[in-house]
């Protein structure tokens, strides 16, 4: 039996607990990026201590064999028996940015690429969030997220972070994300992008589709799952310095911006029209360090012609560039 038809057969089951995947994860996903600053909006200057963590910092690539940038979802007990219809424990791969600048009375605000902002206060040691309640919609994941951790410190241009998430779920039980191991690359202003984006041209194929990891599986807001299959063909723009052209296996293309390691959508906001309906993303990213495999977090929806849009999310996305490339 094909790995497709695996699916197919299972697709039945998966669609039954779509939402409960959207839910938690996504409230696990935005609770890792985002939340607004609860601080006065009294200013002062800079804590002396803060201007090292200031600037965009971009997440390395995941690694799922040392879980660096990995966020573990499970029960509090570390199972997955609290809500059996999910998939847990789950690894979700991050991916994104976040840029650190000044904040209120010496603390600091930390702006995500999903659009949001955490406030943390400035310790010796690093920084920490300068409350647990924070929390925040973030549009990428269409659900809000709560942070009781998240620890940053600075070495150089090198970050690492810890996290911890927490999800409430309709059964009344709450799951716990957890990333003790998390680092990011700073950003330098004027470096050459030329490296970065060489490492992205070219073919990368979606790695099979895996219900058990959610892998390369877009879930819905319709309680329906599919999987993403095919070669993504990347290109080099000329329109702006750093841009690509991202060549879906549905011929939509896709206008990207890298920064980094990092490519993601420019504009925010781009539509595909095809001949069974409208394609639209808010949100891609794609993170690549070695040039050889593609960590992807994307968000969007499809419009059939006379029918509501239909919302997609694809948490855990991971491409390959084939051998012979």
């Amino acid at each position: 039996m094909s790995h497709f038809s695996r699916f197919t057969r299972a697709r039945a089951g998966t669609a039954r607990t779509s939402l409960l995947l959207l839910a938690a994860v996504a409230a696990l996903s935005v609770g890792l990026t985002a939340a607004p600053s609860e601080a006065t909006t009294a200013w002062a200057e800079a804590h002396p201590n803060a201007a090292k963590y200031l600037g965009r910092w971009n997440y390395d690539q995941p690694d799922a064999a040392t879980l660096n940038n990995i966020t573990v979802l499970a029960c509090p007990d570390g199972s997955g028996q609290c809500v059996p219809e999910l998939p847990l424990p789950l690894q979700v791969p991050q991916v994104g940015w976040v840029v650190f600048s000044p904040g209120p009375n010496g603390t600091v605000n930390g702006h995500t690429d999903q659009g949001c902002n955490w406030n943390f206060t400035v310790h010796p040691t690093g920084l920490e969030l300068s409350s647990t309640t924070q929390e925040c919609f973030g549009p990428a994941v269409g659900s809000v997220g709560n942070l009781t951790r998240w620890s940053v410190q600075i070495q150089g241009n090198r970050e690492t972070e810890q996290i911890t998430a927490i999800s409430h779920q309709p059964n009344g039980v709450d799951i716990i994300a957890t990333m003790n191991s998390g680092s990011r690359t700073k950003v330098v202003p004027g470096q050459d992008n030329g490296r970065f984006v060489r490492r992205f041209l070219g073919d990368y194929r979606y790695d099979p589709a895996d219900l058990h990891t959610l892998t390369n599986i877009v879930t819905t807001d319709k309680s329906t799952a599919y999987p993403e299959q095919g070669i993504v063909r990347i290109t080099q723009a000329h329109t702006a310095r750093g841009a690509i052209i991202a060549r879906t296996p549905d011929g939509c293309d896709w206008t990207m911006a890298v920064r980094g390691n990092t490519a993601e959508l420019d504009p925010a906001t781009q539509t595909c029209h095809t001949a069974t309906g409208d394609k639209s993303l808010h949100y891609w990213a794609l993170v690549t360090d070695d040039g050889k495999h593609l960590n992807a977090y994307s968000a969007g929806s499809t419009t059939a012609p006379g029918q509501p849009p239909t919302n997609t999310f694809m948490y855990v996305g991971a491409l390959t560039r084939p051998a012979n490339h």
